[in-house]
Parts: C-alpha cells; structure tokens; sequence
C-alpha cells in the first residue's frame, strides 16, 4: 500500500499556524468591555439566585418568580457571551451589547429617581463606560473583519 493511500494522518506534516497564534493585539477598550460585560452577568447571575434563594416571593407566585429568575440568569449569560464575543472580535456582538447596555442605563435611571443613587451609579458606570468604549474607533477597528495593518 502506497504512503499516498494510507489511511492514517501525516502529525508530522507542516501545518499552518493556529488562528489564536496570528490574534491580532487586542486594545485596551476591548480588555475593558470583556470585563464589564464579564463582572456584569456575573452579578446578574449570582444576584439573581441569592434574592430567589434567600428572599420569599412577595409580589409573584412561585411560577412567576421562577419565570422572572430564568429571565435574568438569561440576561446576565447572555452578557456574558458579548463579553467574550467582543474578546475575539466578532463584528455581531457589538449591536446587542449596545442594546443591553442602554437597558441597564434606563433602569439606572429608575433606582435613581427612587433615591437608591448608589445603586443606581453601580449600575450607570459600567454601562456608561461599555457604550462609550462600543463607539470608538479603536474598538470598532477591533471588531471590523478586516485587519488594520491592511
């Protein structure tokens, strides 16, 4: 039986670099919008289980309060997600960052009209800081398919 023939793969043989080996340098807005988007869900996440854990329901049934806490856990995952699709450059995850973003930023505005401003700062910084970093050029540049040294 001839080498051409054979069954096996050649492990030998020179294959082309790894797509993470060629990664273009990340710039430090993309660094801080994974960690916002990161720190973010997490705390979506965890908060959202310890209020359901440690709370009882007082406004919803148990189905309701389920239901409400399948919701967020999706949201906080879901910004999770962005988080790391921005980390690799994906051009699609910038619109739906944007848009969980400016919905952090109106429910900020609702715990500080209520007069919780700490809390509501805690939740207008970061997500202040993530739509300004989404808008500029060196983050878009990131997300572009095309390579800036082109």
């Amino acid at each position: 039986m001839a080498s051409d023939d054979s069954v096996q793969p050649d492990f030998n043989a020179p294959r082309p670099p790894r797509r993470f080996v060629q990664a273009r340098p990340r710039p430090l807005g993309v660094w801080v919008l994974f960690l916002v988007h990161f720190v973010q869900g997490l705390a979506v996440v965890f908060s959202t289980i310890a209020g359901a854990v440690t709370s009882p329901p007082q406004v919803l049934d148990t189905a309701g309060q389920i239901a409400l806490v399948v919701l967020y856990v999706l949201f906080g995952l879901v910004l999770v997600l962005l988080g790391f699709r921005i980390f690799l450059g994906a051009q699609g995850a910038r619109t739906p960052a944007m848009v969980l973003q400016l919905l952090i930023v109106v429910l900020s505005f609702s715990f500080l009209s209520g007069g919780a401003v700490p809390l509501g700062l805690a939740f207008m910084l970061p997500a202040a800081v993530s739509l300004v970093l989404l808008f500029i050029r060196p983050t878009q540049v990131w997300l572009s398919e095309a390579d800036p040294r082109d």
